[in-house]
């Protein structure tokens, strides 16, 4: 089950083509590549410092683009598998893993060091991050992390998650999901942010130069339209639905995390309507509230 999506979504889509010329899809690859890199990405590494509350000083960061952001796993999961190894976090996002073909160079494995630590922001597996992943991500020299539900985080929640993987990002890769945290799943757009002076700049950047030229930029146009003052309430709705519902089944109400994704290992005996919900002892909620 997926997120709703928001009605202000719908609107920044229609903003977006509002004024869309013949010319601007001649100039695609050519100003839309100026575009891109002077107005598009500024105005993203602006709201994601926003969004840290503050945290995060993305100045001087490489903006890369594709079709989406399982476009970039994808290309840097399989080129780091190739010559090493990669690390996923226990239970967190099959994404990471759905383009690989050296399946014995990835593991969903939080033990050691690889040469690549992923993990999704707040986790797929539990819709948090907790000081064990933050561990985890830190025990290898470099982490790929997808910025997923992370903007749908209340405030205080992702000024604290900002605050505990800031020490991580001199050696991070920052991929942002557009389609789950910012709604925008009637189309795909994935955008790699890279701090300056990485090494894997050097090495891949000519790929992800090339992936840059095929980005969405109607998706781009439309985040850029999106109100998220008016997401953030409706986030704020549904966190108020998810609370409810676990309440209304005797489920721990669990105020942190994503209202979208809620995991926990039961003390007691699982109640039998709950038990397909059960794998690995783990009871995992994918919650969908209504349309708000």
């Amino acid at each position: 089950m997926l997120p709703v999506g928001y009605g202000v979504g719908a609107d920044a889509y229609r903003a977006a083509v509002e004024h869309l010329s013949a010319e601007d899809l001649s100039a695609h690859y050519v100003d839309g590549q100026v575009w891109l890199h002077q107005t598009f990405g500024p105005a993203l590494l602006d709201r994601l410092c926003q969004l840290s509350g503050g945290q995060w000083d993305l100045s001087g960061w490489q903006v890369f683009a594709a079709g989406s952001d399982v476009d970039f796993i994808t290309h840097i999961v399989e080129a780091v598998a190739a010559v090493g190894r990669v690390r996923l976090y226990p239970g967190d996002w099959y994404g990471f893993l759905v383009g690989a073909t050296h399946d014995q160079s990835i593991t969903f494995d939080a033990s050691g060091p690889g040469d690549l630590a992923c993990l999704c922001v707040p986790s797929v597996r539990n819709g948090h991050l907790t000081r064990g992943m933050v561990d985890f991500l830190a025990r290898s020299p470099v982490q790929l992390l997808n910025l997923n539900l992370f903007p749908t985080l209340a405030a205080d929640e992702r000024l604290a998650t900002a605050r505990a993987l800031r020490p991580l990002l001199p050696t991070a890769l920052l991929s942002v999901s557009f389609s789950r945290g910012f709604g925008l799943t009637a189309s795909q757009l994935g955008v790699l942010i890279v701090p300056p002076g990485h090494p894997w700049a050097a090495t891949y950047g000519r790929q992800w130069r090339w992936f840059s030229y095929f980005y969405n930029a109607l998706a781009a146009r439309a985040f850029l339209a999106i109100d998220l003052e008016a997401m953030g309430a409706v986030d704020a709705e549904r966190r108020q639905w998810a609370s409810q519902w676990l309440a209304e089944r005797g489920l721990p109400d669990v105020a942190s995390g994503s209202y979208y994704v809620r995991s926990f290992r039961p003390d007691a005996l699982v109640p039998p309507h709950l038990l397909p919900l059960v794998r690995g002892g783990i009871l995992r909620c994918c919650l969908k509230p209504g349309p708000t």
